[in-house]
């Protein structure tokens, strides 16, 4: 008797802790569908589409995890046409973090399906880690996909709440998002994957500094290992296949990772998954001509060759005998050539450097170095300004620096030991290149106040968006 009170005891104790958590979830979750559709033309909102097509497609299928390398890389009816078995293009935006995609998948999966594993090589895809922030706005009046993804997702979710919220409700009052360019949902075929034009490498020096690959056996941890093997189980127990591949890597952006270490990641990888790995990291490596915005973003030319290289793999471990695949793989737009310098100097106490494309200003003299208010100037000797190099303001006591309309690259750590830096001023109409380490060596409180009609499509841009907690409008405190 006594122990079966125990055990009704034990039910109502579960119970409640089920009910504290679940209700605020489903609470908020709720509230949020009545909310407006603040993100529905930004990069973000392509989530829900693909998740539909996801559910959509019935029978036998194809799927492609990962992050942007796959929506950039894959050309899902040329899969079709070879292989006879649609496609799905379940890869978006590496913020994410690879486990919801793998998590929103799972029970789509089904008899006769072969699943390809192909995340972009850095830490944070080759981990457990969940972008909760950029979740919320792709799941935006879709309770259906946060439901899907589970419990276990409701305190990270319930914790970036509060922000979306505030920043939801600024963009309205701002206007609402205008989203143009690639980075937008209407950029997605219905297939899912990406068709804006791109046709020639866009980087500048054709490879971005600060957006390398990581190819390191550090990065296959426990946790990640048992993630990947996991889902793979549950998925080969409904018959279907699951195997891992790599993504594009732009050979310019992995030329300091040495033969030796890329041989040990492959090493330690098949090591720690169940899963069979279907392709070679080396032939994952493309010129630099095959590339677009990112060192993982194929252009139009880099899609077909990765195409072709995922219908080959996937023909060489599924059919007894491998057919030829009649695509041909187009040559890697020509690669710019890097600009020589015309002339160099000092200006105002700013040091630069002239080529044909403009002036890069590459660092500070002395009377530079002691201004409390850096602003640059948009010409030098009637050449624009364009470009600022890494770490330029080392050492200065700004506490503000302002950047004119012309700047069209921002390169990595350019504020770097600028150690009274408190504010920057962006003063372009359009976006300037930017990458993962804008930041690096800067000061944690530093904030970029950026044109107030601009500010929704920075803290939705897929490169900006990464600085969303440091971006201001003009006239914000």
């Amino acid at each position: 008797m006594a122990d079966r009170k125990l055990l009704i005891k034990l039910i109502i104790y579960i119970s409640l802790i089920l009910a504290v958590v679940a209700i605020p979830f489903a609470g908020i979750y709720v509230y949020a569908t009545s909310l407006p559709a603040t993100y529905k033309e930004s990069y973000y909102a392509a989530l829900p589409l693909k998740y539909d097509r996801l559910y959509d497609v019935k029978g036998e299928k194809i799927i492609v995890i990962g992050g942007s390398s796959v929506a950039f890389g894959i050309d899902s009816k040329l899969v079709e046409q070879e292989l006879g078995m649609p496609c799905v293009n379940f890869g978006l935006y590496a913020a994410f973090g690879l486990k919801p995609m793998l998590d929103l998948s799972e029970g789509a999966v089904g008899e006769g399906d072969i699943v390809i594993i192909a995340p972009e090589l850095s830490t944070q895809m080759y981990s457990d880690y969940v972008g909760y922030d950029y979740l919320l706005q792709a799941c935006e009046q879709r309770s259906d996909m946060a439901f899907d993804l589970g419990l276990t997702y409701a305190a990270g979710f319930l914790s970036k709440f509060p922000s979306y919220i505030k920043d939801a409700g600024k963009l309205e009052k701002l206007g609402g998002l205008k989203v143009k360019g690639i980075y937008a949902a209407g950029s997605f075929d219905e297939y899912g994957d990406i068709v804006y034009e791109r046709d020639v490498n866009v980087m500048d020096g054709m490879y971005s500094a600060d957006n390398l690959p990581e190819i390191k056996e550090s990065m296959i941890s426990d946790e990640f290992a048992k993630m990947v093997n996991d889902y793979a189980r549950k998925a080969e127990n409904k018959g279907a296949k699951v195997y891992f591949g790599f993504c594009p890597v732009n050979e310019l952006s992995a030329a300091d990772i040495s033969s030796e270490d890329r041989k040990a990641f492959v090493e330690k990888l098949d090591e720690s998954l169940d899963v069979e790995i279907i392709a070679s990291l080396e032939d994952h490596i493309f010129e630099a001509g095959y590339f677009y915005d990112s060192n993982f973003h194929t252009n139009d030319a880099g899609t077909v060759l990765n195409t072709v290289l995922l219908i080959n793999d996937i023909k060489r471990v599924t059919l007894e005998k491998m057919t030829a695949t009649n695509i041909e793989i187009p040559k890697a737009p020509a690669a710019t050539t890097e600009d020589e310098a015309i002339a160099s100097g000092t200006w105002e106490g700013f040091k630069y450097v002239v080529t044909s494309s403009g002036v890069t200003i590459t660092g500070l003299s002395q009377e530079g170095l002691e201004l409390e208010k850096l602003e640059i100037p948009s010409q030098i000797e009637n050449y624009v300004v364009i470009k600022i190099d890494d770490k330029a303001f080392a050492g200065c006591c700004a506490k503000e620096i302002v950047l004119p309309e012309s700047i069209t690259v921002l390169s990595a750590g350019i504020f770097s030991e600028a150690n009274e830096l408190a504010k920057v001023v962006l003063q372009s109409k359009t976006l300037p290149e930017v990458g993962n380490s804008l930041l690096n060596g800067a000061n944690s409180d530093v904030k970029i106040y950026v044109p107030e009609e601009l500010y929704s499509i920075y803290v939705t841009d897929y490169f900006w968006g990464a600085y969303a907690d440091r971006l201001k409008s003009y006239g914000d405190n």
